[in-house]
């Protein structure tokens, strides 16, 4: 067996549309786009238009799909990425799949999203899809780095927050307020105190008189005393 063609017939299995697909059930059209699909995934490399066309293709095959399967979905958002990932389908299927991930299993799969959105960040350095920055101005627009986040703080790997946010901290001029207290809980959660007080503190002064954060003041207020020994630890 040759490798191009264990090459195709592995995309068939992955994609859910081997021979046996083709051959039974499914418009000529169907089948046609089946076979389109699995040429392509086989390639190593795919032209601009080529990933266009296969990411078009399989956001079709799931938009249609009458399945509840994850795995189904899973399988053609890593697709999208992998072989198309000069399209914005591909930024829409990390989102998609972040989501994916949270929703749609008993308990949220953190450490996928990890994988996931690390690779993302590895990748990209600007998207028109989703937002490249922690808390755009869009407050509905999905942000990767939030989501990564949000899963290290699940997973209680607050170091990699603060690792984060000691590569940036010269930037201070582009945080936005919730930067600061983010900054500072990840400091305070990998027993890093005295830097924590600095940057809750920040966080204080950046925030007088803004009443919609107030309960975040009175905890970083709180945290402030209770590391300098004031009160409980």
């Amino acid at each position: 067996m040759t490798g191009r063609l264990l090459a195709a017939l592995m995309v068939f299995a992955v994609t859910g549309l081997g021979a046996a697909g083709l051959t039974q059930g499914g418009t000529q059209q169907e089948q046609e786009q089946a076979q389109r699909i699995a040429a392509l995934s086989a390639r190593a490399t795919l032209t601009p238009p080529e990933q266009q066309e296969l990411a078009t293709a399989l956001f079709k095959v799931m938009a249609n799909a009458k399945t509840d399967d994850p795995k189904f979905y899973e399988e053609r958002y890593r697709i999208v990425m992998e072989k198309c990932p000069e399209t914005d389908r591909a930024h829409e299927s990390y989102w998609r799949l972040t989501n994916l991930y949270l929703r749609a299993y008993d308990e949220p799969k953190h450490a996928e999203i990890v994988k996931l959105l690390e690779q993302f960040l590895a990748r990209y350095t600007a998207s028109t899809v989703v937002s490249m920055v922690k808390y755009p101005d869009e407050v509905l627009k999905f942000s990767p780095l939030r989501s990564l986040h949000q899963s290290y703080e699940e997973l209680g790997q607050h170091a990699k927050i603060a690792a984060y946010y000691d590569k940036i901290a010269a930037q201070e001029k582009t945080f936005r307020i919730y930067d600061y207290f983010d900054y500072a809980s990840a400091l305070d959660k990998s027993a890093r105190p005295k830097d924590a007080i600095v940057w809750y503190q920040k966080f204080l002064d950046r925030t007088k008189g803004n009443d919609d954060v107030e309960f975040m003041r009175e905890v970083a207020a709180d945290r402030i005393k209770e590391l300098k020994g004031g009160g409980r630890s």
